[in-house]
């Protein structure tokens, strides 16, 4: 009876196992759970033509055949979808900003040890909306010992101790005005977490309540961290995004955000400039009554 006991408790561990293994694929949208990827598939001869014509020389790597991409492992990026800027935070209203945002689709390729991100996505039309047929927009090197985006995830999950199945994750790039890639985690209810997907995203983010400098400001430093990067609170950073200058999300540039830095209330900036009229104002009236006194005593 012990015997059938373990066994029985044995196959439900297992059982949970790859449970949890089906969540972890599930927490990050996939090309292999898309309706896209038969039309991405049969470009798959493109993909690697794009990156042998040009990347796979400038990196000294070989050239790269179709053994070598992970097409069912692509990430899904979400393009300028306004989540910072219009402080979209309830899950119902950053589904839907999301639904209609633009994307591409992020296709990992490894060959000896060289990483390749090959961006695949449609041309857009004059109201912004994708009808052009895919096609390969760019590709990003990597030299060796770089982690793939997913990877990146893994390891910045591993670091704030953020268990992966009680979220969904976004990958979201172009977010003013910040614009660089993130990954936004939600839960049923809004989004918790902004993690950085790239150094480059990293460098725009900084707490300097806590620390000094931003680390990954340095230009030379590799475009992903094994160690992980640090997540911060999706509240914070949409708070100290409010002290950027419209100028940056208007423009098109980026901006560092920083979250240790305290804003002031807009009722003391009233506060403020009321005193300084209220000065101003009884300034004039002084001197007023003052050259008035003078020219009464001529």
């Amino acid at each position: 009876m012990k015997k059938n006991s373990r066994v029985i408790i044995l196959g439900v561990l297992i059982s949970i196992f790859f449970i949890a293994q089906d969540v972890m694929a599930d927490s990050i949208e996939k090309l292999k759970d898309s309706e896209d990827y038969d039309s991405i598939y049969n470009i798959e001869s493109q993909i690697v033509q794009f990156v042998n014509n040009g990347p796979t020389t400038s990196s000294g790597g070989r050239q790269i055949t179709i053994e070598d991409v992970d097409l069912d492992n692509a990430v899904k990026e979400y393009l300028d979808t306004p989540l910072i800027e219009n402080k979209l935070i309830d899950y119902a209203e950053v589904m839907d900003a999301l639904n209609k945002s633009p994307y591409m689709w992020i296709v990992s390729i490894r060959a000896d040890e060289v990483l390749y991100e090959a961006c695949v996505t449609r041309e857009r039309d004059e109201n912004g909306q994708q009808t052009g047929p895919w096609g390969v927009e760019g590709v990003y090197v990597y030299e060796p010992g770089n982690l793939t985006l997913e990877e990146q995830l893994n390891a910045s999950l591993e670091k704030n101790e953020i268990g992966i199945n009680a979220y969904q994750f976004f990958l979201v790039g172009g977010v003013a005005p910040i614009r660089q890639p993130l990954f936004m985690a939600l839960d049923n209810e809004r989004i918790l977490y902004v993690i950085p997907a790239r150094t480059s995203a990293a460098a725009m983010i900084t707490d300097s309540s806590k620390t000094r400098s931003n680390i990954y400001s340095d230009e030379e430093l590799e475009p992903s961290d094994p160690d992980g990067f640090q997540a911060y609170d999706f509240k914070s950073v949409m708070q100290a995004a409010a002290n950027v200058p419209d100028t940056f999300g208007q423009g098109g540039g980026s901006a560092v955000i920083d979250i240790g830095k305290k804003s002031q209330p807009i009722a003391q900036y009233v506060i403020t400039a009321s005193a300084v009229i209220v000065f101003i104002i009884f300034g004039v009236i002084f001197l007023r009554r003052k050259k008035f006194k003078n020219k009464y005593k001529l």
